[in-house]
């Protein structure tokens, strides 16, 4: 029995070990890491469209009008809208959008897909109200 070649499998079953763990602790912080960058971007796109339609909200007046001009800026940033909606005073306005976030694994699988759907709600007050 030759003891050099048994430290040399040793080792090289620890390597190959060690490089798969990185590997999937990479893939998973990149992961965690998109979710969490496109949560807290989507938060300031919403209350950024919130904040746009609500200045033009009180000389249009249309919800419909409203809603077109919300999904554009949406899509512009790459969200979709989900929903507009006016308090019954209309003098808040709430704009709810959502976006997948760009990972690797979690968008692959049908049971993981919605971890990476992040959706935020931003809300303005109408300009223009006393």
């Amino acid at each position: 029995m030759n003891l050099h070649s048994d430290q040399r499998g040793l080792v090289a079953g620890w390597a190959v070990k060690l490089c798969l763990f990185l590997a999937l602790l990479g893939i998973v912080l990149y992961d965690g890491a998109a979710i969490a960058v496109n949560a807290f971007q989507l938060d300031g796109i919403s209350k950024e469209i919130a904040v746009d339609v609500s200045e033009s909200a009180e000389r249009i007046g249309s919800l419909v009008i409203l809603e077109r001009s919300a999904q554009q800026l949406a899509m512009g940033h790459g969200a979709h809208l989900v929903r507009l909606e006016l308090s019954r005073n209309r003098e808040v306005l709430r704009v709810t959008v959502t976006r997948d976030a760009n990972t690797l694994v979690v968008k692959r699988f049908s049971e993981t897909a919605p971890w990476g759907e992040v959706s935020s709600t931003g809300k303005a007050l109408i300009t223009g109200t006393p």
